[in-house]
């Protein structure tokens, strides 16, 4: 009776442990008078419920957890989850990971040949095993573990379905990462490219089933929805990508080069423009509006893009070489799809006055730094850059009826990897970690600096490498973009790893808040507090159903027209004499 019950109301959540007592009480029908059963009183003008969490309720009345949830969905007759940690952060571990490959064998090793090829004034000066070594490790090891990490910890919240257990997500993450790690070795080490080269490709290939797999299974019934087509449509291309790299390793000899241009090329184009650009429009729909504040987006320009970009996309990568025209009308076409992108996001332009960067990143921390929307509109302006390089040169060969080059085709690679890809990377990283954390970000004064330092290295390295094919004397100076990039990023990595591992809040480690302690964290260490806020005029307490865990007591006093400083010194005063908290 009770599995009929729930599953007639397929919309409602199930019941978890996350959930406020004062959540549970007044979306669950029959779940108040369990709770009154274990001692939640009724208060005059207050909603019936404290905002601490059901867990923490059941600890504090010497109840099993999974004890209170049964009788709550007994009474209910709504379904129960459990989200342990590792489902709460499953992108942990893939952002991690591809922070230190980045740093390391992504832009760390290709710097040092950047180095090389600066000191011999020549491409010439490194194998290109070693060049498609760093490619391969900044898009296998960097871009791709990025995506697939936010993909795993926002689906399941966008769709309603059940996170991927923890086991599957390790084993995805360990699969990816052994492909990475032995396709970087193969490039190394021709005497043993057969057989690694080979079974890397493979372990690559079947980390992007896993994942293809996974968007199915987590998209299944919302593919009406523009938003889930173009997520979907990535992990096809990974796939698809996947799928072309492994073909070509196994046709591979000893004493051929592992990839030739044209085909260092192609596997770009699939990773840029099939795989990380569907994701990005596709994930940018649901959480650029916001983070922009923008508005919502408009539908039929954003449904164009979708067409646009992938029909583009298929029509650039899978025209013959002999067909240069067709290869200029597919970046044609996806330009028309990211001018349409941009016409459906509203110009990513703020809709109204903005607020000043001090006010949004000092006094309401938790709405993230102003500054940050600005690396979407440096990102897309080198997604145009690529795009018009590649274009010229795909027209020059067709009507020179000559090959590429490879200068060109270097910085259109580094304007797509760097300039677009990275760059929308590090703007919505440092303000999509703190939300699904719910925290804040670990250092808001380097976003900034990262801003600058990588639009400068990307523009040094493009420029510079363009005018090597007139000016030999530019090969020196290509080099020095390496540092102030690789300074971004690792600026950028303990930015991150400071957001996703932060500091216990104060109030735990001293028993003492501060004005960026979490509001949430109070309320569930110290429910008593409170009725006592209500009493001192703070209304929100009494109105929420839930508290914002990136909410600060800073932010809460203000925007409840209270002095910070001294509430914060009243609920230190308070505390002193309610210590410990209660259990």
């Amino acid at each position: 009776m009770h599995a009929q019950r729930a599953s007639t109301s397929p919309s409602r959540p199930p019941l978890s442990p996350e959930l406020t007592v004062r959540q549970v009480a007044a979306d669950y029908a029959g779940c108040r008078e369990v709770l009154a059963r274990y001692g939640e009183a009724d208060r005059p003008g207050v909603k019936f419920g404290h905002l601490e969490p059901i867990e923490r309720f059941a600890a504090r009345h010497g109840i099993a957890v999974a004890t209170l949830l049964a009788e709550l969905a007994g009474a209910s007759g709504a379904s129960t989850e459990f989200r342990g940690a590792a489902q709460r952060n499953a992108h942990r571990p893939f952002l991690a990971a591809a922070l230190v490959c980045t740093l390391s064998l992504g832009v760390g090793w290709g710097g040092w040949l950047l180095w090389q090829i600066g000191r011999a004034g020549s491409f010439a000066a490194v194998p290109d095993r070693f060049v498609v070594a760093h490619g391969e490790a900044q898009l296998w090891g960097f871009i791709a573990p990025f995506i697939m990490g936010i993909a795993l910890r926002y689906l399941p919240t966008a769709t309603g379905r059940k996170p991927l257990a923890p086991p599957l997500v390790r084993g995805l993450l360990i699969v990816l990462f052994a492909g990475v790690l032995g396709s970087f070795a193969a490039s190394l080490a021709p005497a043993a490219a057969g057989w690694l080269s080979l079974g890397s490709g493979g372990l690559l290939w079947l980390a992007a089933a896993g994942f293809l797999a996974i968007v199915l299974a987590q998209t299944g019934g919302k593919t009406q929805l523009t938003w889930a087509r173009l997520v979907l449509a990535a992990a096809g291309w990974l796939l698809a990508w996947a799928t072309l790299m492994l073909a070509v390793r196994t046709q591979q000899t000893a004493d051929a080069p592992l990839y030739s241009e044209r085909t260092r090329l192609l596997l770009l184009q699939f990773a840029v423009f099939g795989f990380a650009l569907n994701a990005i429009y596709g994930f940018g729909l649901r959480l650029l509006p916001g983070f922009l504040g923008a508005g919502s987006p408009r539908a039929a320009p954003v449904e164009l893009t979708f067409w646009l970009h992938n029909i583009g996309a298929v029509a650039l990568n899978a025209a013959p070489q002999r067909w240069p025209w067709l290869r200029a009308a597919g970046a044609v076409l996806i330009m028309a799809g990211a001018a349409s992108y941009a016409a459906g996001m509203r110009g990513f332009r703020r809709r109204g006055r903005p607020p000043t960067d001090h006010s949004w990143s000092a006094s309401r921390p938790e709405i993230g730094v102003h500054f940050l929307r600005y690396y979407i509109q440096c990102a897309f302006a080198w997604l145009l850059v690529g795009l018009l390089i590649l274009t010229a040169e795909s027209l020059r060969g067709a009507m020179a009826d000559a090959p590429p080059s490879h200068s060109v085709i270097g910085a259109a690679r580094h304007a797509l990897a760097v300039g677009f890809m990275t760059t929308l990377i590090l703007g919505i990283g440092q303000r999509l970690l703190p939300i699904l954390g719910q925290t804040l970000l670990a250092w808001p004064r380097l976003v900034k600096p990262i801003c600058f330092l990588v639009q400068a290295g990307c523009a040094l390295r493009v420029t510079s490498e363009l005018a090597t094919a007139v000016w030999p004397s530019a090969y020196a100076v290509m080099p020095y973009s390496v540092p102030l990039e690789l300074t971004a990023l690792v600026l950028f990595a303990a930015n991150c790893l400071r957001t996703l591992w932060p500091p216990a809040d104060s109030l735990l480690t001293r028993g003492m808040v501060t004005a960026r302690s979490s509001l949430k964290t109070l309320l569930a260490e110290y429910p008593a507090l409170e009725d006592e806020l209500i009493a001192w005029g703070f209304g929100y307490v009494a109105r929420t159903r839930a508290v914002p865990g990136e909410l600060t007591l800073g932010s809460f006093a203000a925007g409840e027209g209270h002095n910070a400083a001294e509430t914060i010194e009243r609920i230190n005063a308070w505390l002193a004499e309610h210590s410990p908290p209660e259990r």
